[in-house]
Parts: structure tokens; C-alpha cells; sequence
């Protein structure tokens, strides 16, 4: 998939950035980088886009985004004052020594960076003291720092609670037509899922053809069109079932579809689960 390459500044004096980002602008740009990504999200919730997995991300979850892995982050409420607070490391994944990794001692590690790669989620990242480390990281200096950051990723190595985000077979692959086009499809329809889409529509922002833009959108994210917009709209469903008083038959029409009917049929084909009873184990 192809993405915009952003560069990450660190200073000199330092072997990775850390930084506390709390603006009402987020990086919501397809984008990539060659730093492994990790962030604790303290505020904040919307949709996200990593490789080609697309789901929500609420406050306190904890992602980590492998090296040139693309993604980008999708805010609700939006324009509203510091509606984004998060906690953000960039590190080389060689800010190590080929050596240093290579001793025993950092067998888990070097192997949880290397599995990075397609991205991780760890939800409730407070819960389990991962927040607050990311917190001393980002008040501690000198060496320190680097020695917080080793902790963070050994812990990170042993947990079972991580959740592996992009498939096995997404490929990491670059250029900055197709970035920008994916950009602008993506914040299309992120934009505009709650209204009808056609491919016309989205085919005359991506600037080609309707035929043209079926093959080009399966062979750069290795899904149709129609079951990424699916994706996002159910995703959407899924936390307003959860996180808000709104019935079944309201949140259909507020995630974008018209037929109740066809909203059921594909909420069971993404989740296993019916709306209601989704709904239900929420409670």
C-alpha cells in the first residue's frame, strides 16, 4: 500500500523523540515513517487506519505501528478545542546495536519489534501501568530515558493482551501518486460514510475510472471498495451501540445504511453477533 513518508525530528542530543500532543490537529494523513510508532491515546476517540486494518480507537488504548507501516488517525468532533491528547515515541528500530539485540537477554524483545511490523493494539494501557511508563518517559532525562523505554518494550514483549492490527499478507510498498489518492479516497469516505457512496463518487476523486478504480483500490489494500466502506460503517455502528442511548433501528441510519434488513445481515457477517446482541453484551 502506498503512503505519504513523514519525517520525525529528534533532536540531537537524543536517541528517540518523545512528545505529549495535545492540538486540535492530529496526523489524520496516510502516512509512514521508518521510526516504530508508540502511542497511548489519553484523550480522544475516532477511527483508524494501520496497513489494512480499520476499527476505533478510544481513550487509553496503546498502539504500537511497526517501521514504514502506513497509517493515519481519524478524530471524532473534530475542529473542537484539543480534541486529540496522546503521548507519542518514535525510535529506530537499530537505536540499538545489531549486537546489543543479538544477546540473549533481548531475545523477546528484538523478536516483538520484528512481529511489530504489522502493528499492535493494547487496550486499557492505565490498567496495566503501560500509560504511566509512557509518562515517566516523557518527564525522565538522559539515560534514564533510554533505560524506561528498554522496560516499556520487554514488558510489551511478554504480554498476551497485545492484538495484532494488519494481515500477514499486507505488503509495504511506496509512492507518492498513489499515496496521495489513497489519502484522498480515505478522507472521503471518512468524511462522508454516513451518506450514500457510489463509485462514481469515489471514483472522481481518485481521478479514474469506475472500472479502473474497482482494480486499482483491491490491488493496493487487498479488499473491494464496497468492503472497506462496510468496515468503517459497521465500525461506526459498533461504538454507537455501545456509547449511546440510540436503538438498532436508529443506528442503521446514522452508520449509513438504508435497509435495516441488509444493516443486520452485515453486522453478523463483521462481528458474529447480532446488532442487539451486541448491543447487550455491551451493557
Amino acid at each position: 500500500m502506498k503512503a505519504q513518508l513523514l519525517k520525525i525530528n529528534t533532536q540531537a542530543e537524543q536517541s528517540f523523540s518523545i512528545r505529549h500532543d495535545k492540538v486540535p490537529v492530529f496526523h489524520k494523513k496516510w502516512h509512514y515513517h521508518p521510526e516504530v510508532e508508540l502511542i497511548h491515546i489519553r484523550k480522544g476517540k475516532g477511527t483508524h487506519i494501520i496497513g489494512d486494518n480499520i476499527d476505533s480507537f478510544e481513550e487509553d488504548d496503546i498502539y504500537i505501528v511497526g517501521k514504514n507501516l502506513p497509517h493515519l488517525w481519524k478524530y471524532e468532533s473534530e475542529g473542537t478545542e484539543n480534541y486529540s491528547d496522546a503521548v507519542v515515541i518514535h525510535f529506530l528500530a537499530e537505536f540499538w546495536s545489531e549486537s546489543f539485540l543479538r544477546i540473549p537477554e533481548m531475545k523477546k524483545v528484538k523478536s516483538f519489534i520484528e512481529q511489530a511490523e504489522r502493528g499492535f493494539k493494547i487496550p486499557r494501557g492505565s490498567e496495566n501501568g503501560y500509560g504511566k511508563v509512557m509518562e515517566e518517559i516523557l518527564e525522565a532525562e538522559g539515560l534514564a530515558r533510554v533505560i524506561k523505554l528498554l522496560d516499556l518494550l520487554n514488558s510489551f514483549s511478554l504480554t498476551d493482551e497485545r492484538l495484532p492490527l494488519a494481515s500477514i499478507g499486507f505488503s509495504h510498498s511506496y509512492d507518492k501518486v498513489d499515496a496521495e489518492r489513497l489519502n484522498n479516497i480515505y478522507q472521503y469516505v471518512l468524511a462522508n460514510y454516513q451518506q450514500e457512496i457510489s463509485l462514481s463518487d469515489i471514483s472522481d476523486i481518485a481521478n479514474v475510472s469506475v472500472n479502473s478504480f474497482c482494480r486499482y483500490f483491491k490491488s493496493k489494500t487487498n479488499k473491494t471498495f464496497s468492503s472497506f466502506l462496510l468496515e468503517v460503517r459497521i465500525g461506526h455502528a459498533c461504538k454507537l451501540l455501545l456509547n449511546s442511548d440510540l436503538n438498532v433501528f436508529q443506528v442503521c441510519y446514522e452508520s449509513g445504511f438504508n435497509n435495516l434488513s441488509n444493516f443486520n445481515r452485515y453486522f453478523k457477517q463483521f462481528t458474529g453477533k447480532t446488532p442487539s446482541q451486541y448491543q447487550k453484551a455491551g451493557e
